[in-house]
């Protein structure tokens, strides 16, 4: 699999806020962002899906029993 490598600002208190938590969590900074990133796609890929069965959602509900 190829890898890119891309480049996202931060401001310096952005960054210094990053950074603690990556070294509390024992990654790179990098790899802190790469996973918060892909976490958040994710998340919203879950949250799309669960509107999506919202919408086709015709309220019968069957008990634990049946």
């Amino acid at each position: 699999m190829a890898m890119y490598e891309i480049a996202v600002k931060f401001d310096e208190s952005e960054r210094a806020l990053i950074q603690g938590r990556a070294e509390a969590a024992g990654m790179s900074f990098s790899e802190f962002v790469r996973r918060a990133a892909l976490e958040k796609v994710e998340d919203m890929v879950d949250i799309e899906a669960f509107n999506e069965a919202l919408m086709e959602d015709d309220s019968t509900r069957y008990s634990m029993a049946d």
